[in-house]
């Protein structure tokens, strides 16, 4: 399946649809911008965490927390070669009628263009990336 620079995208399970994305085959994993993160363990010693989508001036914004109980934590190299802790979810990503199981983590991505990048993790399940496209 051959894919541009950038690509929209749905993320069904977590409401977002017509997600316009950069596409970035120097990213080893999908990212997705979030407003705010933050990392729970309750008195039983459950951990969980509440994330909030993009930022309050987004078309998509809800302000609403949304809760994870399944999630990951990653120390991945950013942008700017330092490392940082991020959360991940499983999650199903819709492009052109065809659903992938991916692995994306949260990150603040307010300065920056795109509201999600799609990595390796994505494009390695078929894709072609052309630019061009």
């Amino acid at each position: 399946m051959i894919i541009g620079a950038t690509a929209e995208v749905d993320l069904p399970e977590l409401n977002i649809f017509g997600l316009t994305c950069r596409v970035d085959t120097g990213a080893a994993t999908c990212a997705l911008h979030a407003h705010e993160v933050v990392y729970h363990e309750d008195e039983s010693g459950n951990e969980f965490i509440e994330v909030v989508l993009f930022d309050p001036e987004h078309d998509l914004y809800t302000g609403k927390k949304l809760k994870f109980t399944d999630f990951l934590s990653r120390n991945v190299r950013n942008s700017f070669g330092t490392r940082q802790k991020r959360f991940m979810i499983k999650t199903r990503l819709v492009y052109h009628h065809h659903s992938f199981d991916i692995l994306v983590g949260f990150s603040n991505r307010t300065k920056l263009t795109y509201d999600m990048l799609l990595g390796r993790n994505l494009l390695s399940k078929g894709f072609l990336v052309d630019v061009t496209h």
